[in-house]
């Protein structure tokens, strides 16, 4: 029997999921019978978490089942970590190359040779994931127009010889052996999260897995399918024949948050009808016209955007401002130097500090530490008071410490995870937020290819879709009025 469980967003997709495997080990299936497969290591290893919740009889490795298509391809090929490629084997490559070309490192254009972030790898690799030719990938209008064919193939050739030589294999390399090699642990039963995102050669996994299975539970939402550029087939779930079961009530988005997710979900000209109810708040919905009509001094914040372009052109603003954010995981000032702030501040007010402790405040000092480990120093000992202030002794980046003095004067907590998120929409899937600002913008090449393809347009509107989605309470949209997608998002009710 086959299950596909539609779960809109904030529906409780995993809660529903998990409920379902204490279901059936309630009517004897072993654990070790069970697969569950999640999208990225991160979920799986969520489901693992709050399966240890509810059975604290379990460990780590009566979870095994519980990982990635990947993880499953690794394991039960009998790999090791050795031999799979790092990133620093992308870099031996791209020197092995020797062709300087322009990359993108921390937001900044620099010349370089190819790394494992390169545009010319993905090429490859997404061509692969996709089974198509690599002209054919060449030729999908995703890719920078400076992108050069003739070295993409001396890129694919280079890196084959390189893998082979040294008897490495990437991720996709896993799955297509696993694939002709058919050795597939048996389940009774198997799940697959985010089934919507799937690539075909992905597809082609769970149909070897599915052969001597009695149960499958397919979930996903085909309306927040937003990785076709990366070889999601978005179709292939939707036409899997299976009983289909809508979760009906979203935990997270408010009635007037709803309104505006259904606005752009019926411009989607593909996809399976659902309906879901939106949570018991009435959640607030603007349009504005800039960042000085967005309170962002205060509450849980994401701001996003369709590209990293937009965001790092957003950092200038709430740099000024004190506002502490995060973008791509790292804070926006030096967690070192807070650390040396708050020991110097113990330290003037009389706190015993360790060694270690005091040589990390004098690297911001610029003076020389050399100390007794038996000895306990005061900072009268430096010729520092204890009056002194840390923006006064201490010599670093002027403007980081500007900045510092403004998030501490603003009482941001600094000790905490950021308040403000910078986060394109596609990194953001799974995340929400009391707070949402929505920059609706779209690149040219955007829009030239929602022109040419009806698929592209449903894509990118599936992409809003999750962008608006993400909203707990308060939803801000920017830049509507100059967005051609076919819809208008003004000041909704």
């Amino acid at each position: 029997m086959i299950r596909k469980i539609l779960g809109p967003p904030g529906t409780g997709k995993t809660t529903r999921l998990l409920k379902y495997v204490q279901t059936f080990l309630k009517l004897g299936t072993p654990l070790e019978r069970i697969g569950y497969f999640a999208f990225t290591k991160k979920a799986a290893n969520e489901a693992k978490e709050r399966m240890l919740k509810l059975y604290p009889q379990y460990g780590y490795r009566d979870l095994r089942s519980f990982q990635t298509l990947h993880s499953l391809a690794f394991t039960t090929l009998g790999m090791k970590k050795d031999n799979v490629m790092q990133p620093e084997h992308y870099q031996e490559v791209g020197k092995a190359i020797g062709i300087e070309v322009t990359v993108y490192r921390g937001g900044r254009e620099e010349t370089g040779y190819i790394d494992s972030d390169s545009e010319y790898f993905n090429v490859i690799n997404t061509a692969r994931i996709k089974n198509r030719t690599l002209k054919e990938e060449y030729n999908t209008d995703l890719y920078s127009d400076d992108l050069d064919y003739n070295f993409l193939e001396i890129i694919e050739k280079e890196l084959n010889n390189y893998k082979d030589s040294f008897k490495l294999k990437d991720f996709t390399d896993m799955i297509e052996e696993f694939i002709s090699s058919q050795l597939c642990p048996s389940f009774d039963v198997i799940f697959i999260d985010e089934a919507q995102d799937l690539s075909p050669i992905q597809w082609k996994m769970y149909d070897i897995l599915k052969k001597n299975c009695k149960h499958i539970i397919l979930a996903g939402d085909d309306d927040q399918a937003i990785y076709g550029w990366a070889g999601a087939d978005v179709k292939r779930f939707q036409s899997e024949p299976a009983k289909e079961i809508v979760l009906p009530k979203s935990y997270r988005v408010p009635i007037e948050v709803q309104h505006v997710a259904y606005t752009i979900i019926s411009q989607i000209e593909t996809r399976i009808p659902k309906e879901w109810k939106p949570r018991d708040s009435k959640g607030h919905c603007e349009e504005v016209y800039s960042l000085d009509e967005v309170d962002l001094t205060e509450g849980n914040w994401l701001v996003l955007a369709r590209t990293n372009y937009r965001l790092i052109k957003l950092k200038p603003y709430l740099l000024e401002r004190g506002i502490y954010f995060e973008y791509k995981n790292r804070k926006s000032f030096s967690a070192k130097l807070y650390k040396a702030i708050q020991d110097f501040t113990r330290w003037t007010s009389g706190n015993p500090l360790t060694p270690a402790e005091i040589k990390d405040i004098f690297d911001y000092t610029g003076h020389e530490f050399n100390f007794d480990e038996g000895k306990v120093y005061d900072c009268s000992d430096f010729g520092i008071d204890e009056m002194d202030t840390w923006y006064e002794i201490f010599n670093s980046d002027p403007e980081q410490i500007l900045y510092i003095r403004q998030m501490l004067s603003n009482k941001e907590k600094l000790s905490q995870d950021a308040r403000v998120k910078l986060s394109t929409i596609h990194s953001a899937k799974g995340g929400e937020a009391d707070n949402v600002l929505l920059i609706l913008d779209n690149t040219d090449k955007i829009r030239e290819g929602i022109e040419k393809s009806p698929e592209k347009a449903d894509e990118e509107h599936r992409v809003w879709y999750v962008g608006v989605t993400r909203t707990k309470q308060n939803l801000y949209i920017m830049g509507a009025k100059e967005d051609r997608l076919g819809y208008e998002i003004q000041s909704i009710h």
